[in-house]
């Protein structure tokens, strides 16, 4: 699964510079097309959660286009009556196939950028966050979907994407058994659908655990656990002993701290939609 991640960049053109293509053989530079809007209002986030507006790279015109998305696929059918209810992740091994994302991951699929992303241990109401980062620092590129939708709330047009995940490589696997899969740079004009010949069994291919080592793995504040903080000491790295924050109940309605979506700011994300991605 994949609930929460990180982009700390510290500015938008440092972003672009890291996702430009590299030339080389056989291969020509694209400069990155991006809306001057979301340029200004990029900043350095620490603790991205569902429902949050992200930039993810999609193909648009035969170059990468980075463009504003909410994080989340609208599940057309919510369990019990209840309200829509948003898809962070769906499963690498059966997206191509699966009627909520098939028209996705043949046409819509993206990178979403990140540096970092956390996964839990602990009981409910003490858990524990680990964030995991690139080894060698620099960016992850996760591959995504995206799909055209309306603002459940305004009904304004809007792009949704979610995050595929597979199983667990040796970094993450002592933690979660399962992970978003990561694109190597060299993969991303494939995934996107810029490369000559790429087609869905090519991209399909890439929906593999990242090399072992690739990640380096960091307990951190339990502050993480409410999307109310968002800022660079939930970064700092915790002692064994001091790792495991006290116990507390989870809040009304049974939502755990994980989930917390703090007081109706966003909509709050069954725990039941993303735990089994």
């Amino acid at each position: 699964m994949c609930a929460r991640f990180t982009l700390a960049v510290p500015d938008f053109a440092t972003l672009l510079a890291m996702l430009e293509p590299s030339s080389g053989a056989g291969r020509t530079a694209r400069s990155i097309a991006a809306d001057p809007e979301m340029a200004a209002r990029f900043r350095p986030r620490f603790n991205i959660a569902p429902a949050t507006v992200h930039p993810v790279l999609r193909a648009r015109d035969g170059r990468r286009a980075l463009v504003a998305a909410t994080w989340g696929f609208v599940a057309r059918f919510a369990r019990g009556g209840a309200g829509p209810s948003l898809l962070a992740n769906a499963r690498a091994e059966s997206a191509r196939a699966k009627p909520t994302f098939r028209e996705a991951f043949a046409a819509r699929r993206c990178v979403v950028p990140a540096d970092g992303f956390y996964e839990w241990t602990g009981p409910k109401g003490a858990r524990r966050p680990t964030w995991f980062h690139p080894a060698e620092g620099g960016l992850l590129r996760l591959a995504g979907l995206y799909q055209p939708a309306k603002d459940p709330g305004t009904g304004e047009p809007d792009v949704r994407f979610t995050i595929l995940t597979t199983e667990a490589n040796a970094d993450v696997a002592p933690i979660h058994d399962r992970m978003p899969v990561l694109l190597g740079p060299g993969d991303v004009d494939l995934w996107l659908g810029l490369d000559e010949g790429a087609d869905a069994d090519r991209a399909e291919a890439l929906l593999r655990p990242a090399p072992r080592g690739a990640l380096a793995a960091r307990a951190v504040s339990p502050r993480v656990n409410s999307v109310a903080h968002d800022d660079p000491a939930l970064l700092q790295e915790l002692a064994a002993e001091a790792a495991a924050p006290r116990a507390a109940a989870p809040k009304a309605g049974g939502t755990l701290p994980l989930f917390d979506l703090d007081g109706g700011a966003r909509p709050a994300v069954p725990s039941g939609r993303t735990s089994r991605r």
